[in-house]
């Protein structure tokens, strides 16, 4: 396994992107940013993309994550992005822009890995659910350590009304929602979902958790709760991390034109 990888967070108002130590599960330098073009061509996308690459780092592969169901490369979901990406190759233009083998994933997905693999979930069996808790509510299915991809719990309805549309970050603030009642939601769709999957733990990420620290406290699920450990970090450090995992079925390595 290559000890280093670049990490490429793409969200609907920025792109991140830094170097990633795959053994500590740790940013090394600094972490750079740009804006997003989501809403926007492919080709924008792919000039940002490589504007937020951290020099002098040619020689190492990239992960990419996407706000989307991302399969072998390609997306197939754009809830908080344009449309037009729907049923776009992500991957390999990518690798043909980045001139490098790159990876692409799932937002959450990526976000849950680095969670399992360095983070609040690390070693634990069972099933995890990781919730990011943003724009929408992305999700990340994991059992005894393995990810089930692209699941998407933010979309499920609950009496007529979307999880991401009571209790995402953008939902608290769209509908005046103040702590108490925000956690009132929040809690309800946790506990809709537990009914479902039995998580024997949740982690918590997103911006939510930042404004929030002591979320976790004011929440009543019959089942841990943990804040994410990696914090903003999070999906960087997994897309890097999806470097490492070609052998998976959900995962596709887009490699350089003869290369």
């Amino acid at each position: 396994m290559h000890r280093q990888a670049i990490g490429i967070d793409i969200g609907g108002s920025s792109i991140k992107a830094a170097v990633v130590d795959l053994t500590r599960g740790c940013l090394i330098g600094e972490r750079r940013s740009v804006p997003s073009p989501a809403m926007s061509a492919v080709s924008e996308m792919l000039h940002a993309m490589a504007a937020a690459v951290p020099e002098d780092t040619a020689n190492l592969p990239v992960g990419l994550t996407f706000p989307g169901v991302v399969v072998a490369g390609t997306v197939y979901s754009a809830a908080n992005v344009a449309k037009s990406w729907i049923g776009q190759p992500l991957a390999e233009p990518a690798a043909a822009k980045l001139k490098r083998p790159v990876v692409a994933i799932n937002d959450a997905d990526a976000a849950g890995l680095a969670e399992v693999s360095f983070g609040a979930a690390r070693d634990v069996m069972g099933t995890v659910l990781v919730l990011s808790l943003g724009t929408g509510i992305g999700s990340a299915l994991f059992v005894d350590g393995k990810l089930v991809p692209n699941t998407e719990l933010g979309h499920l309805e609950f009496d007529g009304m979307e999880a991401e549309a009571r209790a995402s970050g953008r939902a608290r603030i769209e509908r005046k929602l103040d702590w108490a009642s925000y956690t009132d939601e929040l809690n309800y769709v946790l506990n809709r979902i537990h009914a479902l999957f039995w998580p024997d733990l949740f982690v918590l990420c997103g911006g939510i958790t930042a404004d929030h620290p002591d979320l976790c406290e004011d929440l009543k699920v019959p089942t841990e709760i943990k804040l994410g450990a990696l914090r903003a970090d999070a999906g960087i450090v997994g897309a890097a991390y999806a470097t490492t995992l070609q052998r998976g079925v959900w995962i596709k390595e887009a490699k350089v034109a003869g290369k």
